[in-house]
């Protein structure tokens, strides 16, 4: 099924840097109530989608399953806002140092990333646009804390290890971007890479610069010379680091996290015309803990600060819209979005 030449155009204009007849909204959903509000009754992943829908959303990179409390499996538990690793991946440098990979099978990554792709997109059409966040290659791996100091260890000591380490990755980010290059499976990809908290930098920027961006620079190749645009999402404060993206071939950034003194502003003003920005909707204060009217006046002025001129698409500061979310936020910031942001933005 085919999405809404209406979507297509409006996303495409505002990747464009021109301004479409609204600003779009590139949300992921990982909310049972919300799921329940809008789809009582039916199951998940077609609930996700019918939220999607009744909320006006025009793109996503997928939506969630809730997180069931205190549900194992495999190597993981389900926590109350996502699901965290029970097993560290390395538990000392020596089990890093004798980490071989698996083998790269390009016919099965294809074959999957092609099935998975139509499935999700036939999931979400005709009115909502899949939109993949498949194009990182996981410079710093690791979400819990075991697996972090050993990497962290390793950039200090020894980086020959986590050189092997991203080497394969890098390979085999290549090969997904490579797929979405070749089939033109969407317009704009997003990288996740994490490299910041919200305080600062999770490593220095020399480190960055000699060893995250040049690997970035090569896993994005592909999609760069397809016409894909490229959103780096990283979350926590970037700032000092968009001039290095911007050298690099990144097309755009996500979130723009104002509660990590991302001024999106500032960034609109100097980087017009050169950095897409998705997201800058505040998660941490208004989206979860603000009421309805406050919902509003942040979308109002994010969409102020960053729309005119297009080159922004709305979405929360978290990447998501997350469980401790209100349900009546969610629908504030969605109809705001939808009535302020209809072009001229005055």
């Amino acid at each position: 099924m085919r999405v809404r030449p209406d979507v297509i155009e409006r996303i495409a204009t505002t990747l464009a840097f021109r301004e479409p007849d609204r600003v779009p909204i590139w949300e992921s959903l990982q909310s049972a109530a919300l799921y329940e509000h809008f789809a009582p009754g039916v199951p998940f992943p077609e609930c996700a989608a019918v939220a999607c829908e009744r909320l006006g959303i025009d793109a996503t990179y997928g939506c969630m399953e809730p997180a069931r409390e205190g549900v194992r499996a495999g190597n993981a538990v389900h926590a109350a806002l996502t699901v965290w690793r029970t097993e560290p991946r390395f538990r000392s440098l020596e089990e890093l140092e004798r980490y071989r990979p698996e083998p790269i099978d390009a016919t099965e990554i294809e074959e999957r990333l092609l099935a998975e792709h139509e499935r999700r997109q036939a999931l979400y059409a005709p009115n909502v646009l899949y939109l993949p966040q498949n194009g990182g290659f996981g410079f710093l791996p690791g979400y819990d804390t075991e697996t972090f100091t050993v990497v962290a260890t390793a950039l200090a000591q020894d980086i020959t290890l986590m050189e092997r380490l991203w080497e394969h990755a890098v390979e085999r980010a290549v090969v997904r971007n490579g797929v979405t290059a070749r089939h033109r499976l969407a317009p704009v990809v997003q990288c996740c890479e994490d490299v910041a908290f919200k305080t600062g930098l999770m490593v220095s920027p020399d480190l960055l610069r000699r060893h995250f961006f040049p690997r970035l620079r090569q896993v994005i190749a592909p999609l760069k010379e397809a016409g894909i645009k490229v959103i780096w999402h990283s979350d926590g404060n970037v700032t000092e680091l968009l001039d290095d993206a911007v050298a690099c071939g990144v097309d755009g950034i996500n979130p723009v996290d104002v509660s990590s003194g991302m001024d999106i502003a500032d960034i609109k003003r100097r980087y017009e015309g050169r950095l897409i920005l998705v997201g800058n909707v505040g998660a941490d204060h208004v989206l979860s803990r603000g009421t309805a009217e406050a919902v509003r006046e942040d979308v109002r002025r994010s969409i102020r600060e960053a729309s005119p001129g297009g080159g922004h698409l709305l979405q929360s500061s978290d990447g998501q819209l997350m469980p401790d979310c209100p349900v009546e936020n969610v629908i504030a910031y969605c109809d705001e979005a939808r009535r302020a942001g209809r072009y001229p933005i005055r």
